[in-house]
């Protein structure tokens, strides 16, 4: 088992929102010093070094940190700007089927700074808003194009999905296409027509009920 299994108790192909937020924090974010420290080594690389009101980019698992200890300002993304969002929610509404490109681990780094460094993102109320319009839009998409797959899919090609979303079908489609699996290697019975329905079913009623935002207490923006 991996270290990520070891520390989450479990197989890391089967990842949990808090290991998902997890292999967030890796995501390279600019911050502003309040310190001086030449530059040190990490396992993932060098960092630094580090002077007062100089840019330079670290971990987000240190950028927060750093910025509870208030020995920072974070520098927020390029992408977690009202007018830069307002587009991307533009696009996804114009484009019924395709998702409009963002980073991988949009939800989780938005979350964690709006908990952590709130005052540093401009106009973070209107921020706030444009992404829970972008994750609507996003599920609303997720789920029509779950009610579309049939027993004539073997898979499934997402582009641009976050990792958040991701989590939150896996075990959908894979459920469903081993039912679909099944039926083709077997002879059709009604008990296994009628087993496989119930299965894809039942976890399509569980996905519905989901939007990332509401995955887990601590994940919310």
């Amino acid at each position: 088992m991996s270290g990520l299994g070891r520390k989450f108790g479990g197989d890391v192909s089967e990842l949990g929102i808090e290991c998902i937020e997890f292999l967030a924090q890796d995501e390279l974010i600019t911050i502003l010093p309040k310190f001086k420290m030449p530059e040190i080594n990490l396992i993932a690389g060098s960092i630094g070094p580090f002077e007062p009101q100089h840019p330079v980019d670290v971990p987000l698992w240190l950028a927060i940190q750093l910025r509870k200890e208030g020995k920072c300002s974070i520098i927020t993304p390029d992408w977690l700007d009202n007018e830069y969002l307002a587009i991307k929610e533009t696009s996804e509404r114009s484009d019924e089927k395709n998702f409009t490109d963002m980073p991988y681990h949009h939800h989780e780094i938005a979350t964690m700074l709006f908990k952590t460094a709130h005052s540093d993102i401009k106009e973070a109320r209107k921020v706030r808003t444009v992404l829970a319009n972008i994750n609507d839009l996003r599920s609303c998409k997720i789920k029509k194009g779950l009610k579309s797959i049939t027993e004539k899919v073997h898979f499934i090609k997402l582009n641009n999905i976050s990792s958040m979303e991701l989590y939150a079908i896996r075990k959908f489609c894979i459920l469903t296409l081993n039912s679909f699996k099944s039926i083709s290697q077997a002879t059709p019975t009604k008990s296994l027509l009628s087993q496989t329905h119930s299965q894809t079913q039942a976890s399509s009623q569980s996905y519905s009920n989901y939007t990332p935002s509401q995955a887990d207490s601590q994940s919310d923006y």
